[in-house]
């Protein structure tokens, strides 16, 4: 077994052996472990707030800056050991009650719509505790899962730290269990590999999982357990050193049950591990529409345009905002036929308001609810209604436990408001406008536009979230609209901008996205349009929608990673790593700019591009995936170097690197059954729309 190794075949006797030297190193599935927020500095200049808040001259107040402060996550794991079935109602840090410190501003009526901040400014615990508190980093929300721990099962307890804490070690407990579970030491500086993605396949059979090293390198872990037991010999493990991110593909001996909760854990010969708890969940590649329109002279016809404006343009989830009339007829028998034959499901933010929701959308931009927490100083406001919402969160799982609960997050108090609510719910989701900052931005502060040349801040804000919000499956939410408000009017984003934003997203390590919106009226006049640019768009958006939804199975079981690649200095190129059989090569032409009038681009010719080959895959077949299906790569692979022959890349190129020929047959029997007759559609100028 060498560290650049291929396929690791596991011997049974160096697995005993290195399992009792990982076992005298201390570890084991009960365990923590304090996860500090990783700077992105490169992505500072972008992170400007469009809000009121003006300080002593009057001047707007620019929250981020390049030495502010972060915080972090404390994660811990514990075993329910009592006999009988535990409800974690309280957790203590360091000894003192969080359901006491971070307390409510009033009693809660456990109402949903009983909004509520919370803070350690509202708590009546002794000023020693909450000094005690304040060192440990300040919590701003804690919550356990799942919510009710099955005798000898596991669970975790994640505590929000506003600050990096002042003290060496932090101590969680977990009141009603034997102290040798219940209570947890963890060291704030040791810092410890990490699950960076887990991804369900749609039969829960498998799950491909992505470690990282705090070294930065390709180290494989000797051991892989879920839920205390050893599955090592069930799982498929490659790691390459010169690659940042191990692949491990585990496959139970029994399916993964939806919606359950399970704990995984890597140990590694030096005893050190990674541990996450997480449920079981796969909506698939949800390509999202928000918003509705009223083209129809009766329900019956408005409804009838909307869905297969819809189906044409290969949109597979109706977000929120639609017409009352398409919410019904799904619900009824026809209506689900209609959703099982086109694949169009629906998003709802209530427990029985649609039938087979992929998830329940908790509540929109609570980091802009935060602002108006107007009794707590403006710089620890972030967060205050986290508190809430799990409460409301564990409304929801009680009511329907199989169903993901979503949650999307604004553009208030960046970049803290990504760190803070990244870990809240089951999938996180945030909405990077990337037009409604070029707006705010030419209209109060045009000196500072080179930043937003190029929607590097959709790519910004995605890679914030996956490291924060790792190992969940991320959303994000683009921007579809055109400002037509009386004060500062802006154009809508043009269908080079959101090529490149969904590539961007991808690269970040999006498994869902959205827009938004469809609306085509009001001051935010959307992509449902009948005017010639936004036709466009919306165009676009079908024809991306059928490149990448094609390459379904591939995203949703990728996981961004950093393998060596080089190619001309205008192509912008990121890898996305798929279990132990594939590679995704995501390449932009990065010489493009965006300014008031539109895009322009210049093409990148002859572009070659070449590429560290992971020692685990032998490429069988390279090819492009493209708006009209799969399409051939000329490429070469030699002594583990892969080199491509891209010709021209006018914005953007999908390249699928595949052990078998198997994923291209896959791909492109998925277009062709799916998505080339829509293709067909918008491609015909008449048929459009």
């Amino acid at each position: 077994m060498t560290n650049r190794s291929g396929r690791i075949a596991v011997c049974l006797l160096a697995i005993v052996t290195l399992m009792a030297d990982a076992s005298a190193a201390g570890a084991g599935p009960v365990g923590g472990e304090y996860r500090a927020d990783v700077p992105y500095p490169e992505f500072m200049p972008m992170w400007r707030e469009g809000w009121s808040w003006t300080d002593e001259n009057g001047e707007k107040v620019l929250y981020a800056r390049p030495d502010m402060p972060l915080g972090g996550h404390l994660f811990a794991t514990f075993r329910n050991s009592t006999g009988h079935p535990l409800e974690v109602k309280d957790v203590l840090l360091e000894g003192v009650s969080l359901a006491e410190g971070v307390a409510p501003e009033h009693k809660p009526k456990n109402h949903p719509d009983d909004k509520y901040p919370s803070s350690l400014q509202f708590s009546r615990l002794p000023k020693e505790q909450i000094d005690k508190l304040v060192a440990a980093g300040e919590p701003v929300w804690w919550k356990a899962e799942p919510m009710v721990v099955p005798p000898s099962g596991y669970g975790q307890v994640t505590i929000r730290l506003r600050r990096d804490p002042k003290v060496e070690t932090l101590t969680v407990s977990v009141p009603g269990l034997p102290e040798s579970d219940g209570r947890i030491a963890v060291s704030v500086k040791t810092k410890q590999p990490r699950f960076f993605s887990i991804n369900f396949t749609p039969e829960f059979d498998a799950a491909y999982a992505y470690l990282r090293h705090p070294s930065g390198r390709g180290i494989a872990p000797l051991q892989i357990l879920v839920d205390g037991q050893d599955v090592t010999s069930r799982c498929t493990i490659v790691a390459d050193e010169a690659v940042d991110t191990v692949p491990v593909i585990i496959k139970p001996a029994s399916p993964f049950k939806q919606g359950t909760w399970y704990l995984f854990q890597a140990v590694y010969p030096d005893g050190s591990a990674a541990r996450v708890s997480i449920g079981a969940w796969q909506p698939g590649l949800v390509y999202g529409m928000w918003g509705y329109s009223k083209v129809g002279r009766t329900e019956d016809e408005n409804r009838k345009f909307f869905l297969e404006d819809m189906r044409v343009h290969n949109i597979n989830t109706l977000m929120y905002s639609i017409p009352g009339e398409v919410r019904e007829f799904l619900r009824t028998k026809e209506g689900q036929e209609y959703s099982k034959k086109t694949g169009i499901r629906i998003m709802t933010n209530w427990v029985g308001d649609a039938v087979n929701p992929p998830f329940l959308f908790l509540t929109d931009e609570p980091d802009a609810g935060d602002y108006v927490s107007t009794m707590l100083d403006p710089y620890k406001r972030i967060g205050s209604l986290a508190q809430w919402l799990i409460n409301r969160a564990n409304m929801f799982r009680r009511e329907d436990p199989g169903t993901p609960v979503l949650l999307n997050v604004d553009n208030t108090f960046k970049p803290e408001n990504w760190y803070t609510y990244a870990q809240l719910v089951d999938l996180p989701c945030a909405d990077p406008y990337y037009q409604e900052g070029v707006q705010s931005l030419l209209k109060s502060d045009p000196t500072n536009w080179g930043p937003y040349l190029k929607p590097t801040y959709v790519y910004g804000v995605g890679t914030i979230y996956q490291s924060a919000g790792a190992p969940k499956p991320m959303h994000l939410i683009l921007h579809t609209c055109r400002f037509d408000m009386k004060d500062f009017p802006y154009r809508g984003p043009t269908p080079e901008e959101k090529r490149i934003e969904v590539y961007y997203s991808l690269a970040a390590g999006a498994k869902a996205l959205s827009f938004w919106w469809y609306t085509p009226f009001g001051e935010y006049y959307g992509c449902g349009g009948s005017d010639k640019d936004m036709r466009a768009l919306w165009k676009e958006i079908g024809l991306v929608g059928a490149e990448i939804r094609s390459a379904e199975s591939a995203i949703t079981r990728s996981c961004p990673a950093a393998v060596p690649v080089s190619g001309p200095r205008m192509l912008w190129i990121r890898s996305l790593v798929v279990g132990d059989d594939a590679l995704a090569l995501l390449v932009v032409n990065d010489n493009f700019a965006s300014d008031r009038l539109g895009t322009i681009y210049r093409p990148v010719s002859k572009a070659k591009v070449k590429m560290h080959l992971p020692s685990w895959l032998t490429p069988r077949d390279v090819f492009e995936i493209t708006s009209q299906g799969t399409r051939d790569v000329n490429w070469r692979a030699n002594a583990g170097e892969l080199t491509l022959d891209l010709g021209t890349v006018d914005l953007t190129r999908f390249i699928l690197i595949g052990r078998s020929a198997g994923l291209r047959e896959q791909t492109q029997q998925v277009y062709q059954e799916r998505f080339a007759a829509n293709v067909k559609t918008l491609l015909n100028d008449s048929a459009a729309r």
